[in-house]
């Protein structure tokens, strides 16, 4: 019979407890390699999102860096790589490339260049962090453009990755001004200066204005323009203008001696659509001393009938309407480039991309050529009516949800606002179904109907119907004015711009 071995207690004790703390190691390394799975790593923290940005382009010479934000689920407790690359945001197939969309170069030494391409960045957000930033250089210069957009993909580890979209805002003078009022037609996103917290500042101007007020004259950062200050005595018929100009230009105001008439879309450029009744609607006023009142003249004789010209009604909001050149009416005189619009594209301020859009290189905008529910080369021989804010606002959900279609390669269409859809106005140009407009670029413009194009500025006057009319403008005519809502009209999409 063997003698029965005893093991000594505190051998027994100790072999337990290496056996425990070797199981306590295997645990923890499992769970530091991501346990399972053929022990791949996996991090402990993970990128929940990569936030869209913006920034204001720069002057030329100057370089400056778009910040995406980086939001992880928890701080990580080592560091994380983010992967990522910046794509174009231009319709392919397009040349030259589309309106808006960000030009990505080797350098911001090469021409054209709006933005440092990264075919492949990488960006660390080291431990201790929950936030991190991806960044893309952008170039300055000095020449207006529409806002221009471009896209961050993105991918890390234990994230699905997506994409980001950065807007490079133009800082430059050109374009249009915008009409100082965010409530938009079927409570539609409000777009451009009025709405984007870079260029809506009332520090120099209500909402998306921007002036410098002087001695004599006030210079409009956003369109470029100069204009006289108010003058309360200047009134007269039309033949009196040239007079007029001649004694301003001796006085020299701010020591300039090029003032001229405005142009329709010039005055209309000051208006500021969010005025009330009783409320002088000149953006740029002080108080009731500068505050413009009554109709003024504008340069524009009208097409058809030389004894009339056309006026922008202060007393109305802005209204645009012709009058006989033997009334009296007030002047406010301007300097600087004109944006008129010059018949049948002679200057080739419009390029057409020959797929149903048209880029206006003046203002930024791309248009649809045809308005809704026309199509082809003449558009057809009528375009759908809508009359009712529903109906506008269903019309335009439609065409962004069917970019390879209604949407001609584009899911960012808007209604127009007053200022915008104005820009199209040539009130000197006459043809076949198309007296204010030029038809070799837009085929059709109200047509044997003779219907208002729909804006989505609505008439801010409280005391007739609030938010029950919208301004439209009537092409074959050429004016601009309050109309309800529940008007058969015409509806032309745009997009891009500033």
């Amino acid at each position: 019979m063997k003698a029965i071995r005893t093991m000594n207690p505190l051998i027994s004790r100790g072999k337990r407890h290496l056996r425990h703390t070797s199981l306590a190691l295997a645990s923890a390394l499992l769970v530091a390699c991501g346990s399972g799975g053929g022990g791949a790593d996996a991090p402990e923290a993970v990128v929940t999102a990569v936030a869209d940005t913006q920034l204001l382009e720069g002057n030329a010479g100057t370089t400056t860096q778009l910040e995406f934000v980086i939001t992880l689920n928890k701080p990580v407790v080592k560091s994380l790589g983010v992967d990522f690359r910046t794509d174009s945001t231009a319709k392919a197939g397009v040349t030259p490339i589309s309106t808006g969309s960000a030009t990505g170069g080797s350098a911001c030494t090469v021409a054209g260049t709006d933005f440092v391409a990264v075919t492949s960045g990488r960006v660390t957000i080291p431990a201790g962090s929950a936030t991190g930033k991806l960044t893309v250089t952008v170039c300055g210069d000095d020449k207006f453009e529409p806002n221009e957009t471009l896209t961050v993909v993105w991918t890390s580890a234990g994230a699905a990755g997506g994409s980001a979209v950065a807007t490079i805002v133009n800082d430059d003078a050109g374009g249009l001004n915008g009409t100082g009022a965010t409530s938009l037609l079927g409570r539609v996103a409000a777009f451009g200066r009025d709405a984007n917290p870079l260029t809506n500042s009332d520090t120099d101007g209500p909402l998306g204005f921007a002036f410098v007020k002087k001695t004599g004259c006030t210079d409009d950062k956003v369109t470029g323009l100069t204009w006289q200050r108010p003058d309360p005595t200047a009134t007269g018929n039309y033949a009196s203008l040239d007079a007029y100009v001649a004694s301003v230009n001796s006085a020299a105001p701010c020591t300039h001696t090029d003032w001229r008439v405005p142009t329709v879309d010039e005055l209309l450029s000051l208006m500021n659509a969010s005025s009330t009744n009783g409320n002088a609607p000149n953006a740029d006023r002080t108080g009731a001393v500068d505050a413009m009142t009554g109709q003024y003249w504008t340069s524009e004789s009208v097409a058809t009938a030389s004894s009339n010209a056309w006026t922008v009604d202060a007393a109305n909001g802005g209204a645009v309407s012709f009058v006989i050149k033997t009334d009296p009416h007030k002047v406010r005189l301007v300097r600087g480039g004109s944006n008129a619009l010059v018949c049948n594209n002679s200057d080739s301020r419009f390029t057409n991309f020959l797929d149903g859009t048209v880029e206006d290189t003046k203002t930024g905008l791309m248009w649809k050529q045809c308005p809704e529910g026309g199509s082809g080369l003449t558009c057809g021989s009528t375009a759908s009516s809508f009359a009712s804010e529903a109906a506008i606002v269903a019309q335009l959900n439609a065409a962004n949800a069917n970019a390879s279609a209604s949407g001609l390669g584009y899911t960012d269409w808007r209604i127009p606002t007053r200022n915008e859809l104005a820009s199209l106005v040539g009130r000197a140009c006459t043809g076949n179904r198309n007296l204010a407009a030029p038809a070799s670029i837009f085929p059709y413009n109200g047509g044997v109907l003779n219907l208002n194009f729909v804006t989505a500025t609505l008439d801010a006057n409280a005391l007739v119907a609030p938010n029950q009319r919208v301004w439209s403008i009537n092409f074959p005519e050429g004016g601009l004015g309050q109309t309800l809502i529940t008007t058969p009209m015409h509806l032309r999409l745009v997009r891009a711009g500033q």
